[in-house]
């Protein structure tokens, strides 16, 4: 099983542009029609609610989350051309506190090539903690670390979430989070695009009341290049409403800027108060 995953991945590294396109023409068709009351039902569902159908539609969302993560394969293993795309903004934001010695819980959510975002924090630090799931095919979860695997980054179990807290304020190093889906945890109710959502701001909020400072960052592509754009840096000890608040503004001012990139098809968006 591990030498099918791995020529899988040989495979998609290395696909030529216009097959990489005509894959995804003759695939989304049947996704759409075995998914029309699953992910692909949930993402016509979540435009209509928050009215950017008008913006963006399924196909571009799926066609957009296919190219990303075939880029985000191809940078983190590694291959130059992926590499070269990519560019930072802002990234001040989250030296400053660093050089300060205050510790930084690196918040973003999943839009655009969302699994670059956790290797470059490896720039800023050589003490990147990641929380990880693993997957049921045991093969597939050996891969996908070994792709993910760099030196300053350590994957870690939810199940160690203590641990890694306590380590994390010791090395004075960076907590790397996605908050805007969670397969288990509780979220921190919130607004995000008029509709009631969820963060899962619980354990960046705790860091911050323990002496960590919180920056947000995201990624999205744009005009050839996939931007790293660090956004705002919150003190230690700052108040955790007001916080909770202006990322849940900035998060829908995020997605709507790129609504294309966002994934949309996620089965716990926008389902507080609305369906379980």
């Amino acid at each position: 099983m591990d030498f099918a995953y791995k020529g899988i991945l040989q495979i998609l590294l290395h696909l030529p542009k216009p097959l990489e396109n005509f894959l995804f023409v003759l695939i989304y068709p049947i996704y759409q029609i075995l998914h029309r009351n699953r992910a692909w039902g949930r993402v016509q569902r979540h435009l209509e609610l928050t009215h950017l159908e008008t913006q963006t539609s399924p196909r571009k969302i799926f066609f957009a989350l296919y190219k990303n993560y075939l880029q985000s394969l191809r940078y983190l293993c590694h291959m130059p051309k992926a590499l070269q795309c990519v560019q930072f903004e802002n990234e001040e934001i989250i030296r400053e506190p660093l050089e300060n010695g205050i510790p930084v819980v690196a918040t973003g959510i999943h839009q655009g090539a969302f699994e670059m975002m956790h290797r470059v924090l490896t720039r800023y630090s050589a003490h990147v903690y990641l929380f990880t799931h693993s997957f049921p095919s045991q093969a597939l979860t050996r891969l996908l670390h070994q792709i993910r695997k760099t030196p300053g980054l350590e994957e870690r179990e939810t199940e160690s979430v203590a641990k890694t807290l306590r380590e994390f304020l010791k090395n004075k190093g960076i907590l790397a989070m996605l908050i805007d889906q969670a397969t288990e945890a509780r979220g921190t109710p919130v607004e995000i695009l008029h509709r009631p959502a969820e963060l899962f701001l619980r354990l960046p909020l705790k860091a911050m009341e323990m002496g960590a400072g919180i920056v947000t960052f995201r990624t999205f592509y744009e005009n050839g290049k996939h931007i790293i754009c660090f956004e705002k840096f919150y003190p230690p000890k700052s108040n955790s409403e007001n916080v909770s608040a202006q990322i849940a503004d900035d998060i829908s001012h995020w997605i709507s800027e790129h609504p294309s990139q966002w994934t949309w098809n996620y089965h716990r968006n926008f389902t507080r108060g609305i369906e379980k």
